[in-house]
């Protein structure tokens, strides 16, 4: 909680500050009300109207002297009206202050905490999840948020009209100020069990919500699926039971915070009782005066400021537990030691041969075998190699490593002879481009997803590179061309169509080391085709083809076989291994057969 306050740019906390103070003389003003209702009772009733009025407060602590009786009710309406517009104004105010300073501090923790993320490895990503993320980034800064804009302002509320509440009952009549300060230590003892009671609740209640985060996304971006199997009901059900935990522990945290007003109705109940005793304590031993007659007025309001102040507290903690265990996920987020894979003044790049000795990689530390183990790959600039082998074997992983994704255990990565882990980060990702599989395109047009990989393309550029990607082909049936839209992650486009898009996008920005992982998946062969031999005819590229088809890759100056293991168990041509290779060779039966 504190290191998400000390975080905040100083500009920040001056304004929460300014706002607190705000709120500090609004709670001052407040508490001073009840004085100056009892002095309206004490001048009504007053019998001699003609006789100087003492004008005093405190019983005489703030006194005025004397004045007539006229002008004692005339300067009391004057103040009591300034009070009222003053308090109002000042509750305005300060509000707008805190809300401003929420604002601006939610906006910097979310900022921060995004550039943060952008600096996560794959493996970071992994490790924490991508719903918890998510959900940190969105759920848990708006609780925060949500307790600076209520927390800030109600605590000092809370805490200084019991404070102001007390010592103006304490000042007034000490005795009967001991009713009500005898409720504090119960008040603090029932804020301390719902502390112990709430806090792993709302530990688990973030957990589930995290949960179901990730269900439904699961729900949302496998609809195709989850249609196709006819899963609606299967997965309706796990979500079902998701959802149930995240309600059993909210309803749980919620009803403990519940039975908190009740029982504050309760202690409010005992202050009357406390109040009308001392009271009737008084009536026995004498006559009941003016003086006690504007006291019990007076009591009784001190007693509504001080239940109002132990509600405000109630509610103050709730924010506040709430908010400790969302600001402690944001600052696990925040402080999370990522691999420091980003390299902003590394070696720059000057020429393109790829070499690649003894790699092995493993995904988590404690895991007994590699991923990939002893790796040994040599591409000169312009050769292209192609990468085939079950899955699981290490293909992508490979190509991950290559571009600086994940730290690799043993061995080394060398593009021009420079290690690629001490490589300008933005001078790799400008040297090599890379496809995946899995096609990403952003909600726009094809124009604007073009321009994610070269901001300056003009149409042209950009319709020569959609060419070389065999993508003009459907482009231009569009009738808005360039301008057609693209829906989220491409749904209004087919498999073939958002690789190619992909594609095309790659060879935009003309990188010295282009790698197709599994890219071309979803086209034909007569299209795949001819999208590789575009790339060798037309860019000067060192090209790595990671690939499930074997006539993707058969024309590549060196092919690679991968073994379940992670290990390469083959090289050379397509002829060479189709001779030399038992794994190969059944692969490329089996596909001359298709």
């Amino acid at each position: 909680m504190l290191k998400m306050v000390k975080i905040l740019p100083s500009r920040i906390k001056w304004v929460f500050i300014i706002g607190s103070f705000l709120t500090l003389i609004y709670v001052l003003l407040n508490v001073m009300l009840p004085l100056l209702i009892k002095k309206y009772i004490d001048l009504i009733l007053t019998e001699d109207r003609i006789a100087p009025y003492h004008m005093d407060f405190l019983n005489g602590r703030i006194d005025f002297g004397f004045i007539t009786y006229n002008q004692a009710f005339k300067w009391l309406t004057i103040i009591v009206l300034l009070q009222t517009i003053s308090t109002a104004s000042l509750a305005f105010l300060s509000t707008l202050v805190i809300v401003l300073a929420a604002e601006r501090s939610s906006y910097f923790y979310r900022n921060t905490l995004y550039k943060k993320i952008q600096s996560y490895s794959l493996k970071n990503i992994a490790d924490l999840k991508a719903e918890s993320i998510i959900t940190r980034l969105s759920n848990d800064i708006a609780i925060f948020w949500e307790f600076l804009v209520n927390g800030t302002s109600v605590m000092i509320k809370g805490i200084f009209l019991i404070i102001g509440g007390l010592t103006v009952a304490a000042l007034v009549d000490w005795q009967m100020s001991l009713s009500i300060i005898a409720i504090i230590p119960i008040v603090i003892v029932m804020g301390s069990i719902i502390s112990v009671k709430t806090g792993p609740l709302l530990k688990k209640t973030q957990k589930a919500v995290d949960a179901v985060t990730k269900v439904v996304d699961e729900n949302i971006s496998g609809i195709r699926v989850i249609k196709t199997f006819n899963l609606e009901t299967k997965r309706l059900n796990v979500l079902k039971e998701i959802n149930n935990a995240w309600y059993d522990s909210q309803y749980k945290s919620t009803m403990i915070f519940s039975t908190a007003y009740p029982v504050f109705q309760m202690l409010l109940n005992w202050l009357m009782i406390g109040i009308y005793s001392v009271v009737g304590y008084y009536a026995t031993i004498s006559k009941i005066n003016k003086d006690i007659i504007t006291n019990i007025n007076l009591f009784i309001d001190l007693l509504w400021q001080v239940a109002a102040g132990i509600l405000l507290m109630l509610l103050f903690l709730s924010s506040l537990f709430r908010a400790k265990v969302a600001a402690a996920r944001i600052i696990e987020a925040y402080d999370y030691e990522t691999d420091n894979l980003y390299v902003s003044k590394g070696e720059i790049i000057d020429s393109y041969d790829i070499e690649i000795k003894n790699l092995s990689f493993k995904y988590y530390d404690a895991s007994p075998n590699f991923a990939i183990a002893n790796v040994d790959i040599t591409l000169p600039y312009k050769k292209s190699l192609g990468i085939i082998g079950p899955m699981g074997s290490g293909k992508s992983t490979i190509v991950n490593l290559l571009v600086n994704n994940y730290k690799y255990n043993e061995g080394s990565i060398k593009i021009g002879n420079k290690e690629v882990s001490q490589v300008n980060s933005k001078n790799l990702h400008d040297t090599v481009g890379i496809v995946h599989q899995e096609s990403l395109l952003y909600t726009g047009t094809i124009r604007s997803n073009m321009l994610w990989a070269k901001e300056d393309a003009s149409d042209d550029e950009i319709m020569q590179a959609l060419k070389d990607a065999c993508a003009d082909e459907f482009v231009s049936k569009f009738e808005d061309g360039l301008d057609h839209p693209v829906y989220q992650g491409g749904k209004n486009l087919s498999g073939g169509q958002k690789q190619r898009l992909s594609i095309a996008r790659s060879l935009l920005r003309k990188p010295k080391i282009l790698i197709l992982d599994d890219s071309t998946s979803a086209l034909d062969n007569i299209t795949a085709s001819k999208v590789i031999d575009n790339i060798k005819d037309k860019y000067e590229c060192s090209t790595i083809i990671i690939s499930q088809k074997i006539s993707n890759i058969k024309n590549a100056d060196e092919i690679i076989v991968m073994s379940t293991n992670g290990f390469i168990i083959s090289r050379g041509t397509h002829n060479q291994l189709a001779q030399s290779c038992e794994f190969y060779k059944q692969i490329y039966e089996t596909q001359l057969e298709q």
